[in-house]
């Protein structure tokens, strides 16, 4: 059964990977996007429930901030809130606790007492770093990984190389990993990968350039086309889609 739905997962991604390359923007980031959206709508109507779920969320404190505010957006507040209860109050007894030694510690009144202790002891750490630990982030990781591996793999079709060749490209970060995932997993694939990249990347600099001409007065007159936006695609090719890191 596992390996039937790994062929149906797999068939999907396909499907999606396809659509996305007539789409505006980095394929991988856009599957990735709606993928996430699936785990989230999952998470608020039916992980939210599993009681070893919640209690490892309040052991992390919760999601990282760029999936907090994106669940924020679904309307989770009552979710959100269930995990804060549990969690406020192991970082106020934290407080108390550093309030108590601060009170109890040797020359706590005086100026050099306190800057002794402040050169010498490194400030208590409320906010645990989730992005280790969200498990938004490592459903994302694990999507991405998934992707990333079928995408290279499908390089071995020639209608799939054409179509990614007439794309946007992928984001620097989204290439760099499927550049390590051709040269880790998939040799065969790295010289299409490298060549469909490069198409992509020299078309975005001619629109670019095109842009910068029209911005010319001397060319003021000339209509404006699809160009006028490619600082939007550059700005993706460099910093991924909004809503992926």
């Amino acid at each position: 059964m596992k390996q039937e739905d790994e062929s149906v997962k797999r068939s999907r991604d396909i499907d999606a990977l396809r659509a996305a390359m007539q789409r505006e923007g980095c394929l991988v980031c856009l599957v990735l996007l709606e993928d996430m959206q699936q785990v989230m709508d999952s998470w608020q109507y039916e992980g939210f429930t599993e009681v070893d779920h919640r209690h490892e969320l309040i052991r992390i404190r919760g999601f990282c901030p760029l999936h907090t505010w994106q669940l924020a957006q679904l309307g989770t507040g009552f979710q959100l809130a269930v995990i804060y209860s549990e969690t406020l109050p192991e970082i106020l007894a934290a407080l108390q606790r550093d309030a108590a030694q601060q009170q109890g510690a040797p020359g706590s009144s005086s100026f050099g007492g306190l800057w002794s202790r402040l050169s010498h002891h490194s400030a208590p750490t409320y906010a645990q770093p989730a992005f280790d630990s969200c498990p938004f982030c490592i459903s994302r990781a694990n999507i991405e990984a998934r992707l990333i591996s079928t995408f290279v793999e499908q390089l071995q079709a020639e209608e799939m190389r054409t179509l990614f060749s007439q794309s946007i490209g992928l984001c620097l970060s989204h290439f760099t990993q499927a550049r390590a995932e051709a040269e880790r997993n998939q040799p065969a694939r790295l010289g299409s990968l490298l060549e469909c990249q490069q198409a992509c990347m020299q078309r975005l600099l001619a629109e670019i350039q095109e842009l910068l001409r029209k911005h010319d007065y001397r060319f003021a007159d000339e209509a404006r086309g699809e160009e006028m936006m490619s600082w939007r695609r550059a700005a993706e090719l460099f910093a991924s889609h909004p809503g992926i890191y």
